[in-house]
């Protein structure tokens, strides 16, 4: 399938369809051509046939692979600093949401952490950690710069190729920025030949297969008796508020009132008196009551299976002076945490015109996110799904008499907030992120020997949040005040480099050079507000006004940033024979984040 056939010396040719067949009108005495890229290339004499059936044989010789690593592309055999190219024939069977989870376990000496909530920010480490502050690499996107390690904004989909820079030498040609190495990420392009149209569609169900149930204690009465040993061993009097005397304990009626005990005429422990807890006088969230529950799986109540749909339409194609890749990717994925979701939707553009010795082109991509409830990129603070809340004792049902959500009110059950209320109250919690990334180039073969490179890159972005905070009157520790928040962030950066290339071949010496200057800008504005005692708590009022909240609980704040940086570098590899090797390069940064005296810095490598 996809073989060019043509009759040599004349402008007749087609390409096989994808049974391998193939027709066109040719002459008697004329000569079929049959070419294709990694198999040996074959002729057949016409004669007065019909029908030439040919089998093209694979080729024995195989190029050595060209890799992508600064400012330029290399073959893999010339390279001599720690460079690593991902497979990424196994990757495109691997769902994830992320581009660097197909990283996880695929290049050595780099890890890959993801908390596993939809669109949670993956966390990379070259060769472990170097630095007390930020230990994130440099991510390089079809030749634009990125600093934010949260990419998720990418489609997977969409990678043709990653390489990693893994030690000084390879990734000095990034100066400072380069500190935890660099990831260079190349995202699919088009090719001369056959248009080909691609739809991949994808479903399935993700579950956890390991959680906190594995070590949390499930049964009531089990938990007792750790309670129990833990008070004996301190030398203290064992509590009897909720399960009545320790020698004799049971699950009580109710944790709440009275502590879970009923009233006696005697002694704590007694009987006689029975209950003063009355259903009927039920109110929320003055009166509450709540049952005691002879086990509660946490774990269970907050986390079980999601369903993920993913769809991807994808155009390419090209001829001699043109290439291009077309795609559009939806992505929805429910979280295996309880009112947790992600959708995603993004198109991309990447084209090649080749115009002489000019060609320019553009890679572009648009996309925007929206994350609903779920757990932060962390997840372990007091107010989160995942941490201490999750260790909610199992006498604590999930709901109170009346359905509405329960928690440790009494004594000795802890400060703790139910797991499930904050997702349920998070669910309508939504972060937004609208991203326009990309780069547009030129270039210009001066002659074989030099090559003029330039290349504009702007990473557009606005990001807005949307949040609530409900009163807790079942806690032991109440909150009686619920809240709003908002905020918004606007991020503009863009990068200019310009690359000079020289390459020159004597005989067994090869000798590339390359000459660069970059620019680059970034500034942002962040933009906060919150608003405290609602008087109306429904999903359409939840705005920042007088009317709507306490105007005395207010507050509004903003900040901003804005900083750049001035580079130039030069790198020189050298060859003899295909046999030895030396490589030197140099980089010197200028940063206005650092005071005049200490803004330049020299990065060379050998």
């Amino acid at each position: 399938a996809g073989v060019p056939v043509q009759v040599r010396g004349r402008d007749i040719r087609t390409t096989t369809d994808a049974s391998g067949r193939y027709s066109l009108t040719a002459p008697n005495d004329g000569v079929l051509l049959f070419a294709l890229i990694g198999y040996k290339g074959a002729a057949r004499t016409i004669a007065g046939r019909q029908t030439i059936d040919v089998a093209m044989d694979a080729a024995v010789a195989v190029l050595d692979p060209v890799m992508v690593t600064g400012y330029t592309a290399q073959k893999r055999g010339d390279i001599t600093g720690a460079v690593a190219s991902v497979p990424m024939e196994g990757t495109t069977m691997q769902t994830s949401t992320s581009v660097l989870q197909r990283l996880d376990g695929r290049v050595s000496g780099v890890q890959v952490e993801n908390s596993g909530s939809p669109g949670s920010r993956t966390t990379v480490r070259i060769r472990g950690v170097s630095s007390f502050q930020n230990n994130d690499p440099l991510y390089i996107v079809d030749g634009t710069p990125v600093e934010d390690s949260y990419l998720n904004w990418m489609n997977p989909d969409e990678i043709g190729s990653i390489q990693v820079l893994k030690d000084a030498s390879a990734a000095s040609i990034y100066g400072a920025r380069a500190n935890n190495g660099v990831v260079i990420i190349e995202t699919k392009k088009g090719k001369p030949g056959t248009r080909q149209v691609t739809l991949d569609l994808r479903t399935g169900v993700a579950s956890p297969t390991k959680g906190y149930d594995d070590i949390l204690v499930q049964n009531s009465m089990d938990y007792f008796q750790v309670m129990k040993t833990a008070y004996q061993n301190a030398g203290l009097a064992v509590p009897q508020n909720i399960y009545g005397n320790p020698n004799s304990p049971s699950v009580p009626a109710y944790i709440w009132p009275n502590n879970g005990v009923a009233p006696t005429c005697g002694t704590p422990g007694g009987s006689g008196c029975g209950t003063v807890v009355d259903p009927a006088t039920y109110s929320y969230p003055d009166n509450l009551i709540m049952p005691g529950s002879a086990g509660t799986n946490w774990w269970k109540a907050v986390f079980g299976s999601g369903q993920y749909r993913d769809a991807n339409l994808a155009l390419s194609g090209g001829s001699d002076d043109n290439a291009y890749h077309v795609s559009f990717n939806y992505l929805d994925q429910e979280g295996t945490a309880a009112f947790n979701r992600l959708r995603r939707g993004g198109a991309r553009v990447n084209t090649t015109f080749n115009l002489g010795k000019t060609r320019i082109g553009e890679n572009i991509a648009v996309s925007r996110e929206q994350h609903y409830g779920g757990l932060d990129d962390d997840a372990l603070g007091e107010n989160n799904i995942v941490g201490k809340n999750i260790f909610q004792q199992p006498v604590v049902p999930i709901y109170d008499i009346a359905g509405n959500f329960a928690s440790g009110k009494a004594n000795g059950l802890s400060n703790l907030t139910n797991p499930l209320k904050i997702a349920e109250t998070g669910q309508h919690n939504l972060t937004t992120n609208d991203r326009i990334f990309g780069n547009v180039f030129a270039g210009y073969d001066a002659s074989r020997s030099f090559s003029l490179n330039t290349r504009f890159g702007f990473n557009l972005g606005q990001g807005s949040f949307k949040g609530f905070t409900a009163t807790t009157p079942e806690n032991s520790e109440v909150t009686a005040i619920d809240a709003i928040n908002e905020n918004y962030n606007l991020f503009t950066e863009w990068t200019w480099s310009n690359t000079l290339n020289f390459s020159k071949i004597v005989n067994a010496h090869n000798l590339t050079m390359l000459l660069g200057q970059e620019a680059n800008m970034a500034q942002n504005r962040f933009e906060t507000g919150t608003c405290a005692n609602l008087l109306n708590t429904g999903i359409d009022s939840r705005y920042i006004q007088d009317a709507l909240c306490d105007p005395t609980t207010k507050n509004v704040a903003s900040s901003g940033g804005k900083s750049s940086l001035l580079s130039f570098f030069g790198k020189a590899d050298y060859n003899y024979n295909d046999r030895y090797y030396a490589s030197l390069t140099v980089r010197r940064d200028g940063s206005s984040r650092l005071g005049p005296e200490h803004r330049w810095g020299t990065f060379p490598a050998i």
